[in-house]
């Protein structure tokens, strides 16, 4: 009895032990997917058979990856984990499961970019023919350094964009910087917006941030008066010089009798060359015999307004330029 006891008890375990055995597993699932950039693992997000790589758009995409991949258990993976693939939309792996079934997954690319940020807060600046430097972190950023891919642009007021030629380069603090390169022609003296432009992503600034200047050799200077002067209202008068650019309404000056400088009152410009220009005295204008080139009480100065865009310029917050017109003689505006 005692035997046969034993007997069936092994039978029973026996079976036991074929009911628990495993059948080979059907699954064919992509656990992880990660990618070295950089600093940073970059996870990526599965979806149906789409293998979704969100890929930050500020760094340059790579040829190839090396993506390290785990697989269902028990599984087998063609391109296997490591393995070096194209960095594309497209690119195929298998998982193979331990029955046999097999599943294709695709790569998605994503270029993750943010929208590209412009400040406005400032000017922008740079002489014709000259360059304008600044770092792609803090006022404008969020577009690849590489001018393959990203475009800037000189926008005038009606609306024509003119692309420049731009270059990328890190100087010893590691902060990548955009060279903007102004051509000596083609791009007026002005106020221009700004526009970027990289892959999906565009940017033009609402205001005319970006001042085009004239060359500091080409700043404007006038002829000083040699001999005494004579001119009645409503008459004109005419200054001599080189590059009268841009020129606006001229300004005659006196000084109180505390020798604080006051305003006269404007001359309106009637007409200007590269080498001339020519105002005309008001019908009000006080008469009398001033000292030009003087200061104090029964003084006078003028200065002629010139182009804003020289020596310094700011959108928001822009002086205006004047040249001073030098002489020590007689000034006298009759009635």
């Amino acid at each position: 009895m005692r035997i046969a006891y034993i007997l069936f008890f092994g039978l029973l375990l026996a079976a036991c032990k074929k009911e628990t055995e495993h059948a080979p597993s059907p699954h064919t699932r992509i656990a992880s997917f990660k990618v070295e950039a950089g600093e940073e693992m970059m996870l990526a997000a599965m979806s149906g058979d789409s293998i979704v790589m969100y890929w930050p758009f500020h760094l340059a995409a790579p040829e190839t990856i090396q993506p390290q991949i785990e697989v269902s258990e028990g599984a087998t993976l063609s391109p296997a984990s490591g393995a070096s693939v194209p960095f594309r939309t497209g690119t195929a792996y298998t998982v193979k499961a331990q029955n046999g079934t097999e599943k294709k997954y695709f790569l998605k690319v994503v270029l993750n970019q943010a929208p590209i940020q412009i400040s406005e807060t400032g000017s922008y600046i740079a002489e014709r023919g000259g360059e304008f430097v600044t770092d792609i972190g803090s006022s404008m950023r969020y577009f690849v350094a590489d001018p393959a891919v990203t475009n800037f642009y000189l926008v005038d007021t009606p609306g024509i964009a003119t692309k420049m030629e731009i270059e990328f380069f890190t100087p010893y603090n590691g902060i990548p910087n955009i060279r903007v390169k102004i051509p000596e022609t083609g791009v007026k003296p002005g106020a221009y917006k700004v526009r970027i432009t990289c892959g999906e992503q565009s940017r033009t600034t609402e205001n005319y941030v970006f001042g085009v200047l004239y060359k500091n050799s080409e700043s404007p200077k006038v002829t000083a008066i040699a001999a005494d002067v004579t001119v009645k209202r409503g008459q004109t008068i005419t200054f001599s010089g080189s590059n009268f650019f841009d020129m606006k309404d001229a300004v005659a000056y006196t000084y109180d009798d505390n020798y604080f400088e006051k305003e006269i009152m404007p001359l309106p410009i009637v007409s200007s060359t590269v080498t001339t220009v020519t105002y005309r005295i008001p019908d009000n204008f006080p008469a009398g015999t001033y000292q030009f080139g003087d200061w104090g009480p029964g003084a006078m100065g003028i200065r002629l307004r010139i182009t804003d865009f020289t020596g310094w310029w700011s959108w928001n917050n822009n002086r205006k330029n004047y040249l001073e017109v030098s002489g020590f003689v007689k000034f006298t505006v009759e009635p």
